[in-house]
């Protein structure tokens, strides 16, 4: 393992940055200003211990700056390798989701111990949070992802290292996760541990609405042959089926994030030149393309948020600091919002309310940028930028938030 960041988690301090004055959300027309979320959440992702780091956030839809909490999950944290055989970081799980929120329970992975955490989520204070029973063991190595099913109450991670796979637990909010398989779904992907890319790795894994399907999201990479794929695990009888219908999207090159828009379609990023739109078909769990668009300057197109009150799905670039608006319907850009808070890029992103939210790690700290969405498509305006020091690292990872 290379070496890391050791920064001790217990010394968090939050900056803003600015906010432009107050945030009082959109005030065009009939729109009124929208709820904002509760709480927003990060793993740290350290290898000397892994915390889940909560921050409450503002009715304005701003984060606090004087109050927030780290838990410890029990686990570690790791970091796959670049291409140039380096440690990585930012992205350094090459994944979306490896923190989610549903209900009042939290997850996230423990890359580094091979395990998941599940926390309980405190409704009249969502930054406290308990950790319930033990973590997981995920029957794979460097797991990266996890989907919650609602109606399952059932949580599956997907693992990216030499010992990959699919495995799922039953969930109890007051014992926790036990375990419904002996052994991981494979993918057989002949990866390492920790993976190496960030091509040629596990992206995504998620449940489709309606939960009768579990999907894995896997790049390619093309300078080897490997060829990506989408991976759909049909749902009968409430178990997960241990062999998936694997398919390649006409044009896709390394699927990434990705968000349901209905029971059969999705937005998804494509790091090799933007987004896709994509169609499960619910008998035969094939997954075709439907909509291939290319975003203009794209470096790496990696993460996706929905917002279905507003019909879109926003995307950030690893190597461009902006949002990218795609229109569920046509899956086209919409619009696009240029930050200004000088940072190279962006990884995970998740909209709480009528705000969107973007993680942007780096070394010795961690950047929030904070962007009204107002009342409808085209809207986006960026409020401010808030960074969390002396703890947070480059290493950090996920986003989720608490409504």
């Amino acid at each position: 393992m290379r070496s890391f960041i050791s920064i001790a988690v217990t010394a968090f301090s939050l900056t803003q940055y600015a906010l432009g004055g107050p945030i009082n959300g959109p005030q065009s027309g009939r729109c009124p200003p929208g709820r904002p979320a509760k709480a927003l959440y990060f793993q740290t992702n350290l290898p000397t211990g892994n915390s889940v780091v909560a921050i409450p956030i503002l009715s304005n839809g701003g984060i606090h700056t004087g109050k927030w909490s780290a838990f410890a999950t029990g686990g570690i944290g790791s970091a796959g390798r670049e291409a140039e055989n380096a440690t990585a970081g930012p992205d350094a799980l090459f994944s979306q989701d490896s923190v989610i929120v549903q209900d009042n329970m939290l997850f996230t992975t423990n890359a580094g111990s091979n395990t998941i955490s599940m926390f309980r989520i405190d409704p009249r204070n969502p930054t406290c949070l308990t950790l319930v029973g033990e973590p997981a063991c995920t029957l794979g190595e460097f797991p990266v992802a996890i989907a919650y099913s609602r109606r399952l109450r059932m949580a599956c991670v997907v693992n990216a290292g030499a010992e990959d796979g699919v495995t799922c637990f039953s969930v109890s909010a007051r014992t926790g996760l036990k375990p419904l398989d002996k052994s991981a779904r494979k993918l057989n992907l002949g990866q390492s541990t920790p993976p190496l890319g960030p091509t040629g790795t596990v992206s995504d894994i998620f449940f489709t609405p309606d939960s009768k399907s579990l999907i894995v999201m896997v790049k390619g990479d093309p300078p080897t042959n490997v060829t990506g794929f989408v991976a759909v695990y049909p749902v009968q009888n409430g178990k997960v089926s241990s062999v998936p219908v694997k398919s390649n999207p006409t044009g896709s090159v390394a699927l990434f994030g990705s968000s349901m828009i209905s029971n059969t379609d999705i937005i998804a990023t494509d790091a090799g030149f933007g987004t896709m739109k994509l169609s499960l078909n619910p008998q035969t769990h094939e997954v075709v393309a439907d909509v291939k668009t290319t975003i203009d300057g794209q470096v790496a197109t990696c993460w996706t948020a929905f917002s279905p009150k507003i019909g879109s799905v926003f995307v950030t670039d690893i190597k461009m600091n902006r949002a990218q608006e795609i229109s569920t319907s046509s899956g086209k850009v919409v619009s696009a919002l240029n930050f200004t808070n000088g940072n190279g890029g962006n990884i995970d992103n998740i909209v709480g309310g009528d705000f969107l939210y973007s993680l942007s790690p780096s070394t010795g700290k961690v950047d929030i940028a904070v962007i009204s969405l107002g009342c409808g498509q085209g809207q986006m305006k960026e409020l401010g930028t808030f960074s969390i020091a002396n703890g947070a690292n480059q290493f950090s990872s996920g986003i989720a938030i608490y409504n």
